[in-house]
Parts: C-alpha cells; structure tokens; sequence
C-alpha cells in the first residue's frame, strides 16, 4: 500500500471537565469498536486534560490513505463535542495536493452556532456590524475563542477601527499561540501604523506557524518581504521576493495577483543593492504581469523601470517616466525635468 504524506495541526477546545470526558471516552469507545490500529495518533498524545483541550501540534506522517479516512474520520466526530478550534489536515502524494480538509465542531452549541454564523456574515459586504455581534457573542458564550477573537479582529480590520483590530488579534495570539492567521492580522495593522519591526516580527511568526501549502504562508513571506525592505535589509528582502515569485501559483490562489507588487519589490531592493540591471529585468517582469495592477499600478511599474534605464544609460527612460507622469506620478514628472 503506497505511503501518503499526512500532515496535521490544531486544536479543539471541550470548555469543562465533564464534556472533555465525554469526548475523550467516545475516543476510546470508538478505538475499541471500529477503528483499531487504523488511527495514527494515541489518546495520550493528543488529549490534554488539564487545558480540557485535544491538541495536534504540527506534524508529518507517513502512511497510507485508509489511515488517514479513519483518523479524519474520529476527529471529526469527537470535533462535534468541542465548543471551539479546528483541526487542519492534509494529504500529499509525491508533491501533489490529494486532500485539504478542515475539521471542526458544527453543533448547535451557542458558540458554536454563532462563530460559525459571525465567519460566514464576514465574507458578506455590508453585513460587518451583524458578523461582529455574532463573534461576540461567540466570545461571551466561551471566553477562550481564539477562532473568534481572530475573525473579530478581522471585521474591526475592514472598518478601520485598528486599535480594536490588534486588541482582538493579540488576544487570539495568546489563546492560541500555534494559529498563524493573527499574527498575520496583527502584522498588517502594524503596518498601517508604520512599525515595521513589530509588523516583521508578525510576519515571520505567520510563515513560521504555516504550511507551504497554505496560501497565507506566501501572503505572509510577501509582506514580510515587504518589512524588510522599509527597515532597510535589501538583500533579505530580495530572497523573501525571489522566493516568492519561485512559487507556482494558480490563478485561484491570491497570491497569483500579488506577483506583479513582488516584482516591482524585488526590483527596489535591487536598486537599493546598486544592481540596476537585475532592477530593470525586474520592472520588466512587472509590466509584462497584466494581473495584480490593484496591489500594483502601472504608473509605479513605469516610474522605477525609467529609474533603472536611467541608471544603466538607457535613454529611452524618457518614455518611462513621461507615461507614467501622464498616469499622474508627480515624481516622474519631478525626474523628467531633473534628467533631460
């Protein structure tokens, strides 16, 4: 039988003694009468009954698909006993994705129906104040939501209330340290409050809690890339960018739009490193990307292309600068009239 890779991490939350009991004896009950020696994991290496919690840190297994059916299978019924979390998990042949599953409580448990009801509400537009009522009232129901906490963060991110926003991620965070998805959050309001430092930390704590195989883990090695470059350390940055842009993307995946600002990043750096020829083939790459120009405008790709001809005595940088002027860019205007 051919061995799959199997990767699993997360944590479901019991609340209280008396339901972590329950679940946990279900586990058992379940071990004993159906699934045998098919589940990879033992009760003592997942069931932590001083947290009232079962937990899967991190890891990869080798084994085959029948292993994996059961053992998603017994997680996912004692998940319908938890108050809140997940559990991710996935499955991989030879480099090729052949399951991508999350796992988790969907019962009428009030914080769970209304974690569940506050996440959807998130993705409808207009519907942020119903979906941040929802969350809360997920939170009131079970203090210890990090899941919550971290959409909440994510609706108070939409409506610009940041300091809201960093309140809940930070929460999340120190619910739940393992979760990458407000470390994520909490780096962009650091952002946008321009503390590039404590962004990059996030950042990195977002890469380093995520799989290769999770979009945000790119999402987060861009903006990290990004954090680099603003303090200064141009040659890290430009490894963050290449490594990016050596990833693969379907055009389903958000970071395929996001190629084009990653070139035009790596293309800074360059500049920055006194490598204006490997700058422009950058730029290059910019402009030739069609998808993406929200996260990238064309005027920005025009202006630093005609920087880096200018440095390498291209005179055709002119035309650079001077589209890009038309586009509105004040600074090709500016170096239009300090060049010629």
């Amino acid at each position: 039988m051919q061995a799959l890779k199997l990767i699993f991490k997360g944590r479901l939350e019991f609340g209280n003694q008396r339901t972590y009991d329950v679940a946990s004896r279900h586990w058992l009950t379940r071990l004993e009468t159906c699934y045998k020696a098919d589940i990879l994991f033992k009760p003592e290496q997942v069931f932590m009954p001083e947290e009232f919690a079962l937990v899967v840190p991190q890891q990869t297994l080798m084994n085959s698909e029948k292993h994996w059916r059961s053992t998603t299978a017994l997680l996912d019924e004692v998940a319908q006993f938890a108050v809140a979390g997940h559990i991710r998990a996935w499955g991989v042949d030879n480099g090729r994705l052949l399951f991508d599953l999350t796992i988790e409580p969907a019962s009428d448990k009030v914080a769970v129906a209304e974690y569940l009801r506050g996440r959807e509400l998130v993705q409808q537009k207009g519907m942020e104040e119903e979906a941040t009522v929802a969350l809360s009232r997920a939170i009131e129901k079970f203090e210890r939501h990090a899941l919550a906490y971290e959409r909440r963060g994510y609706v108070n991110y939409k409506l610009r209330n940041f300091n809201d926003a960093l309140h809940d991620f930070t929460k999340s965070i120190a619910i739940n340290p393992y979760n990458p998805e407000p470390y994520y959050g909490s780096g962009k309001v650091k952002t946008l409050k321009n503390d590039w430092e404590g962004a990059l930390a996030d950042f990195e704590q977002a890469v380093k809690r995520s799989l290769a195989l999770e979009p945000l883990h790119w999402l987060a090695r861009l903006r990290k890339g990004e954090c680099l470059f603003r303090t200064k350390r141009f040659a890290e940055a430009a490894q963050e960018m290449r490594l990016f842009l050596q990833r693969n993307f379907n055009e389903d995946d958000p970071n395929f739009v996001r190629r084009r600002r990653a070139t035009w990043f790596l293309g800074k750096a360059l500049l920055e490193l006194n490598d204006a020829r490997a700058a422009l083939d950058a730029f290059d790459k910019t402009l030739e990307i069609k998808a993406g120009r929200e996260f990238l405008p064309d005027a920005d790709g025009l202006l630093y292309r005609g920087i880096a001809k200018h440095q390498v005595g291209k005179p055709e940088f002119a035309r650079d600068l001077e589209a890009a002027a038309q586009m509105g860019s004040e600074e090709a205007e500016r170096l239009l009239a300090e060049w010629r």
